[in-house]
């Protein structure tokens, strides 16, 4: 059984069926024992007889809700911290400003906290916002140079 991912493909769940245990965990990839777990953590079951069977409409409804008590919005001036697992500013008050498209650009920091490297992705649009909080700096971009170890293949001559 492959690993299963921490956000569900809910939208395999169709409302007007009824699962088990068994069907819950192949249609999500999950364990049993993990579509156990739900059902102790507030999935209803239809009643209380063997086998347990599931609604589709309310398996969607608890799987969507227990993802998004999981999501944490940021402010505007403000970016996910993986390591502090919360919404942190920038150290310093500085940012990076790498142009991504002629509408997007990445920002990079550093968490003010525990000093990791923090990234956001915005519209340029809001770039003159963002400098009244940060110092931004912009930095070039990456430009294809050549090959900085040569390839000592002589095959590749003809091609």
């Amino acid at each position: 059984m492959k690993r299963p991912q921490r956000r569900l493909p809910v939208q395999r769940v169709k409302q007007a069926a009824t699962y088990d245990v068994a069907e819950i965990a192949r249609l999500l990839g999950n364990h049993r024992n993990t579509v156990r777990r739900w059902l102790k953590d507030g999935l209803q079951p239809i009643d209380d007889a063997r086998p347990v069977l599931v609604r589709g409409a309310e398996l969607k409804a608890f799987l969507t809700e227990r993802q998004k008590a999981r999501r944490q919005t940021c402010a505007p001036d403000e970016f996910f911290c993986f390591r502090c697992r919360a919404p942190r500013r920038a150290a310093a008050g500085m940012v990076d400003v790498c142009h991504r498209t002629d509408a997007i650009a990445a920002l990079t920091g550093l968490c003010a906290t525990c000093g990791t490297t923090i990234h956001r992705t915005v519209r340029r649009a809001t770039l003159p916002a963002l400098a009244k909080t940060y110092d931004l700096q912009t930095l070039a971009p990456e430009r294809l140079n050549g090959c900085s170890v040569p390839s000592l293949n002589g095959d590749l001559k003809g091609r």
